[in-house]
């Protein structure tokens, strides 16, 4: 068996997996989306602290995902080049110069370069890890492995919610952003020691332009374009939302991001591996879009009544969140959308596209004379456009 088989098959030169290559790759999702959830939840005190307005909030989390979305087109080729383990230290790296410097920020343009940095991290976060997990487990464990791996970004809501509130009242913003560094350098202590990546076949390495994706990854793109907007929106504001306008406290605030991290964990993966016994992708990816619609409708009523809003974070933690990592199952566990690096790269890009358009979109509505409402109906219209996207993936894998 060759090299090229071996990895196809889930296999390291031989080896069995490397132990804790979950737990790695679990946390290092955490740590690369952790910069979203962080500023949500810190939401209210940046505001007074720095005297920001709600649009200038939304620019922060958009300016990372900006960069993220601009260098999603060459990071999966990157990774398939360089290897999964290269690409995850590399992530790890930046993570930790990005919150060093977040933490050390004394103005909005040290917090924006930061943020870029972030950005970098985030781009390199999914075609790394899948990538990792297609080289080293075999084709029956690979869906379960997405869901767990893609469960990390909601652990770090969980954290995000339930501990950067607390911790920032104790302390400062500033230092519950320095506490990120080391646990990212403990990470990449730990990526060192993975197995070496195996050789490119034929030993070529060059960096050409991505190739134009087909028609099934770019639909997938749209879909994860709504799904994105919707959830930062729904990440970056949720806590301001209920605060200023449902009367909640700073930390019941931030307990909802929590609530969404909950539901996101379980939700990822019981779908990814629903989703790997499924012959027809498009069927969860539509179900789980339509959900979010749903559960988003909940979210303004509960001006009428508050205890919506705890339904409508939990649904959407189950419903919206999971998603992305459904899409994530997509693209390793076939060819229909190309090759798992690069096409891992391209959906990542319309998420992390999302990532810029939600936060800015429902930031300048929720300034104007629209209010809430407009954001609201900003991530609602983000969803329905995941429907479509989930409609035409089925149809363009069946063709």
């Amino acid at each position: 068996m060759d090299t090229q088989e071996r990895a196809k098959n889930g296999e390291h030169g031989g080896k069995h997996p490397p132990g804790g290559l979950l737990t790695l790759t679990t946390t290092s999702m955490a740590l690369s989306m952790f910069v979203l959830f962080a500023f949500g939840a810190l939401g209210p005190t940046l505001l007074d602290d720095l005297g920001i307005t709600r649009s200038q909030l939304g620019s922060l989390p958009a300016v990372a995902f900006g960069t993220a979305t601009v260098l999603s087109l060459l990071s999966g080729h990157l990774t398939d080049l360089m290897g999964g383990r290269r690409s995850l230290l590399a992530l790890l790296a930046t993570v930790a110069l990005a919150f060093t410097v977040l933490s050390l920020a004394d103005g909005y343009g040290w917090l924006l370069a930061g943020l870029v940095l972030a950005g970098a991290a985030q781009a390199c976060a999914n075609p790394a890890t899948n990538h990792l997990i297609a080289t080293h487990l075999p084709p029956p464990r690979r869906a379960g492995a997405i869901g767990v791996k893609q469960s990390g970004v909601q652990m770090g809501a969980f954290v995000a919610g339930l501990l950067v509130p607390t911790l920032a009242a104790a302390t400062s913003w500033r230092t519950t952003l320095a506490l990120v560094v080391p646990v990212a350098l403990a990470a990449g202590a730990a990526a060192f020691l993975l197995p070496r990546d195996l050789p490119k076949p034929g030993g070529g390495k060059v960096l050409a332009l991505p190739r134009r994706p087909n028609r099934a990854a770019g639909w997938l793109i749209v879909y994860s374009l709504g799904v994105g907007t919707g959830l930062a929106a729904l990440n970056t504001y949720l806590p301001l939302y209920a605060h200023e306008e449902l009367g909640m406290g700073e930390r019941a605030s931030g307990t909802l991001i929590a609530a969404v991290g909950v539901a996101g964990i379980a939700a990822r993966v019981l779908w990814t591996r629903i989703s790997g016994r499924l012959s027809d992708i498009g069927v969860p990816l539509l179900a789980l879009a339509a959900a979010a619609v749903c559960f988003l409708l909940l979210v303004p009523a509960a001006g009428l009544f508050t205890p919506l809003v705890w339904v409508g974070a939990v649904g959407l933690g189950g419903s919206a969140v999971a998603a992305n990592a459904v899409s994530m199952v997509a693209v390793v566990r076939g060819t229909a959308f190309g090759a798992t690096g690069h096409a891992s790269a391209l959906v990542s890009m319309g998420f992390f596209g999302g990532f810029v358009v939600g936060p800015l979109g429902f930031g300048l509505l929720a300034d104007g004379p629209a209010g809430y409402t407009g954001g609201w109906a900003l991530a609602g219209a983000a969803f329905l456009l995941s429907v479509v996207g989930a409609l035409q993936v089925r149809r363009a894998v069946a063709a």
